[in-house]
């Protein structure tokens, strides 16, 4: 029996959908699994809504995509390009603290010493701040020494998800950003019943208190109240951690939107050779570079930029 070529093309199109479904659920799967393997025990039933998490986990993770698109690199880190590359120039403070930054990552060195890879892709994070400082600068003829600038410099430099190529690392940092949302949940439902707990012993007091005081008196009706409205609380939280489906309500919720909790964007730099920030009309001589810009809502940020590492920097193994 022949099909005509509209059903065979419906059918082969058809099982392409299919296949390509069944692949991403599968990846969706991966990374729940994996999240369950770290959080399994801080997330309670995590395990249980596995199959129901696959849609928010997908979503959420296009969102991380996007995020991770805006990192730019690979830069070559280099010790020997440290006065000649704008990028490793004002992160680093020189070719000793690149050289340093490289043979202390236990992860680099452990990666060369498995891997029989040339070279390694990585991601470099750091944190970027940022001080007044006053400088001299000559307007036209005149000389100042007093001139307000920003100075900006880089801390707390780290390596990490290295790689043979570009995509698993890429990966890595997905699976990283992804623990980081899962971590807030965690952290979340563990302030809950650490405060439950703070409250029970102060209803134990109260109680103890009561105790002492005669019925009728100002002193009993006012630990009365106080123990009303410590149960009113736990009550609350209680209402919170009541069921399975209300500790996974936590990470739904935050699933839904995380670009509240998780954002990034490109960051542009303009910096002298002592890190001063230029205007954009300067024509000193700069560094010009860009780098993304992460920060979750509690506060912390840190810039990222791919590397990519020689193995013939390390000694042989």
């Amino acid at each position: 029996m022949y099909f005509s070529k509209p059903i065979r093309q419906h059918l082969i199109y058809k099982s392409a959908l299919k296949m390509r479904r069944g692949r991403i659920r599968a990846e969706n799967l991966a990374v729940i699994d994996r999240m369950i393997e770290i959080f399994g025990n801080k997330i309670p039933y995590l395990e249980s809504y596995r199959d129901k998490l696959v849609p928010l986990v997908h979503r959420t993770g296009r969102y991380l995509d996007k995020l991770i698109d805006l990192i730019p690199g690979p830069v070559v880190l280099d010790p020997d390009q440290w006065d000649r590359d704008p990028v490793i120039n004002s992160i680093c403070e020189s070719g000793k603290q690149t050289s340093e930054l490289l043979t202390d990552s236990k992860l680099l060195t452990q990666f060369f010493q498995d891997s029989s890879a040339d070279v390694a892709f990585a991601l470099l994070t750091a944190e970027k701040k940022e001080k007044t400082v006053f400088v001299s600068e000559k307007f036209g003829e005149i000389f100042r020494r007093d001139v307000l600038k920003k100075a900006i410099f880089f801390k707390r430099h780290q390596v990490s998800a290295p790689s043979s190529v570009l995509t698993e690392t890429r990966a890595q940092v997905r699976y990283q950003l992804f623990a980081d949302l899962f971590a807030m949940v965690a952290e979340k439902i563990s302030d809950l019943k650490e405060f439950k707990a703070r409250l029970e012993m102060q209803l134990d007091e109260a109680v103890a208190k009561m105790a002492l005081y005669a019925d009728g008196s100002d002193k009993k009706k006012e630990f009365d109240a106080l123990h009303k409205t410590i149960e009113g609380k736990i009550k609350s939280i209680e209402t919170l951690l009541k069921s399975p489906k209300d500790y996974v309500a936590h990470l739904h919720d935050l699933l839904q939107k995380p670009k509240l909790q998780l954002s990034a964007k490109p960051v542009s730099f303009k910096l002298n050779k002592m890190g001063i920030e230029l205007k954009g009309s300067s024509t000193e001589r700069a560094n010009e570079f860009s780098l993304a810009e992460f920060e979750l809502s509690s506060g912390k940020k840190w810039v990222a930029t791919w590397i990519r590492v020689d193995r013939s920097f390390f000694k042989p193994f």
